[in-house]
């Protein structure tokens, strides 16, 4: 193939891709102000999360890591019109243009931008429902969490983790908490770049068996809140009564829809809840069932414990980060968005307020979650452009 065929093929391949599609459709999305309206939809994930529509703010292009070092040169020789193959050495024009789609964001004149994201708020969230003191006390005491599991599963020192094993600690923390099993975790572990053995006859390597027994056996309480929700569950539907576990009410008194009432006051609802009996792991179990209604049409799901505390979890991070956009409402900031864990607001530039203050908003325990072990944490910047 020649050098002209493979150009034409990669320029295809890129403008093919979403990213590119997405600046078209901000061009026709985008109000005569200049405002983008309407792009999410209140309480549209089962646990209460805002989902993304339209151009779907929740589905970005990740920014190529050499083109985010980059990322001013990029945008000012976009907007002066003067990118070129050469701007970014070993970067091409079209990946350094979809690395800055987000810059496409940008404050009102006069304004900037003040972001804040909530710091591993899921593993936060689990430690407090689960009441794993370890893990709390290792947020509280602002201990880097992926090198202590790490150093306690390696048998070494915290000063003693590479890189490399910090971020195999990462993917432990960040996959093991609802119950994933040995070879599903193998594949997660090759979406961040990382290829980790299932088991290894040298006693020495870190395994995926090593990593997920580890983590159940170290943070005992979180197996245990699996079992505690998936029993309290079966129980709940099967006698049609209320069970109290960790922070959370299981409400089965109506046949018709099952409820976990949250610390927050709210609700998520189970419609059609039933006991049944299925084989698994080479014999039959009794299950717990409900009726879904998603994007993918009505479906039968199994209520696991597994699932039920990924649900809690994210259900009380999302009013977490709800509790927290009021206070920097309260506060004075002008909230533009939320986008995963992020709350994206705006202050005129001679505003007092800042990354300090987003973050005292963010990290402010709400009352209905004091003394359940809630140790929160927030990352912010500020500038004129939206970014990663």
């Amino acid at each position: 193939m020649t050098p002209e065929a493979i150009k034409i093929l990669k320029l295809k391949q890129h403008l093919g891709g979403s990213a590119f599609k997405k600046f078209a459709a901000i061009q026709e999305r985008v109000s005569a102000d200049g405002r983008l309206r309407w792009q999410f939809t209140y309480h549209g994930a089962h646990t209460g999360r805002w989902a993304s529509r339209g151009i779907n703010l929740q589905n970005l292009y990740k920014p190529d890591k050499a083109a985010s070092k980059l990322a001013k040169v990029i945008i000012d020789a976009i907007r002066s019109e003067t990118l070129v193959s050469g701007t970014c050495p070993g970067i091409d024009v079209m990946t350094a243009i979809a690395s800055v789609i987000r810059t496409s964001f940008c404050a009102s004149p006069g304004h900037n931008l003040v972001v804040g994201d909530l710091a591993q708020i899921e593993s936060r969230v689990l430690a407090a429902m689960a009441g794993c003191q370890s893990m709390i006390n290792a947020y509280a005491q602002g201990h880097d969490l992926y090198k202590e599991f790490m150093a306690w599963l390696l048998h070494k020192e915290i000063d003693q983790i590479d890189s490399d094993e910090r971020a195999r600690g990462k993917v432990v923390i960040l996959g093991s908490g609802y119950g994933m099993g040995v070879d599903k975790f193998v594949d997660y572990c090759l979406t961040f770049g990382i290829v980790m053995p299932r088991t290894s006859e040298d006693p020495d390597e870190i395994t995926a068996e090593k990593c997920i027994y580890g983590f159940r056996e170290k943070y005992a309480e979180i197996p245990a809140y699996w079992k505690a929700l998936e029993n309290a569950v079966k129980a709940a539907v099967r006698e049609h009564r209320c069970i109290f576990v960790k922070g959370v009410v299981v409400d089965g008194r109506n046949p018709k829809c099952l409820r976990i009432k949250l610390p927050s006051g709210r609700y998520i609802h189970y419609f059609n809840p039933r006991i049944g009996k299925k084989m698994k792991f080479g014999k039959m179990m009794e299950t717990a069932t409900y009726t879904a209604f998603d994007a993918k049409g009505v479906q039968d799901k199994d209520l696991y414990g597994g699932l039920l505390t990924e649900n809690v979890v994210q259900a009380v991070a999302r009013d977490l980060l709800l509790s927290g956009m009021i206070e920097a409402e309260k506060m004075g900031f002008i909230l533009l968005m939320t986008v995963h864990d992020e709350i994206v607001a705006e202050v005129p530039i001679d505003s007092p307020l800042g990354e300090n203050e987003l973050i005292q908003c963010m990290t402010k325990v709400p009352e209905w979650a004091e003394g359940m072990g809630f140790i929160l944490g927030a990352e912010c910047w500020e500038g004129p452009y939206y970014r990663k």
